[in-house]
């Protein structure tokens, strides 16, 4: 990590002053990989807490549009979006109401519309079976 040249002691100064004594702290570790305490959860090899709550499935209109992962939304794929696991992340989501499951790939971030903690694509819909009702009830468990 590189500094700015100090011309007077601020907040700048001050915290990379700090990053760099950790990183010397750590001789011969890697340098700190810096990202939320969610994502670093999931990257560890236990698995989270199974999660439960609502899914929404994907509009027709996002079709062709950019995912947040750098893809391209398909709504004939078994995708998902998820507010804080990482893009390629395996699910196992289940529809409550029927015991209906199927295994999607996160591939976009969200959803961002209170109550809900899973969106998924319109094919992921279909094997859930809630496509009339347009939301369902669903237990979400991280694979791998």
């Amino acid at each position: 990590m590189k500094c700015p040249e100090p011309r007077r002691k601020g907040r700048l100064t001050v915290i990379c002053t700090l990053l760099l004594a950790a990183q010397v702290s750590q001789a011969g570790a890697a340098p700190a990989q810096w990202m939320p305490q969610e994502a670093a959860a999931a990257r560890t090899s236990e698995r989270p807490e199974p999660e439960r709550g609502y899914a929404a499935f994907y509009s027709a209109l996002l079709e062709g549009h950019k995912t947040a992962c750098g893809g391209v939304y398909s709504a004939s794929k078994l995708t998902a979006a998820h507010r804080r696991l990482p893009c390629g992340t395996k699910l196992r989501v289940t529809n409550l109401r029927n015991g209906k499951t199927v295994r999607v790939t996160v591939t976009d971030h969200g959803p961002f519309s209170n109550g809900r903690i899973l969106d998924v694509s319109y094919a992921a819909a279909v094997h859930l079976d809630f496509i009339k009702q347009g939301t369902t009830l669903v237990k979400v468990e991280v694979l791998h």
